[in-house]
């Protein structure tokens, strides 16, 4: 006898159904840690970004200042704060970008400490 019985087709249709279900479960993963990625690759250049232009002001006084990047980086918002330190002269400056992600708020936080020239 020749070919394959019934049992064997139901078989082996059984294993590849499930393989199916199995590799887009994991195609979708694969998105959504792509996804996520790419929010912590943008939010962390939009945070050195707001360092560098912060970095050129002449005035640096401790504050804390909050506000949205425009288009097409809507989605994002910053917050600023220069802080003292122990140390005479050098400030801490902290740059967090904080956006949604599905039903939760993500946050990264770029830290550089800044020597200050002392007034004459």
């Amino acid at each position: 006898m020749k070919g394959f019985t019934l049992i064997e087709i139901m078989v082996s249709l059984v294993i590849l159904g499930t393989s199916l279900v199995v590799l887009l479960g994991l195609r979708n993963r694969d998105i959504a840690i792509a996804s996520e990625a790419n929010h912590i690759v943008v939010a962390t250049l939009k945070a050195k970004e707001k360092m560098a232009l912060f970095s050129l002001e002449k005035d640096k006084d401790v504050f804390e200042k909050t506000g949205k990047f425009s288009p097409p980086d809507e989605n994002y918002r910053w917050e600023i704060a220069l802080n003292e330190t122990g140390f005479p002269n050098v400030k801490e400056l902290s740059v967090a970008v904080i956006w949604n992600e599905q039903d939760r708020q993500e946050k990264i936080r770029v830290l550089t400490y800044l020597k200050q020239r002392p007034s004459p």
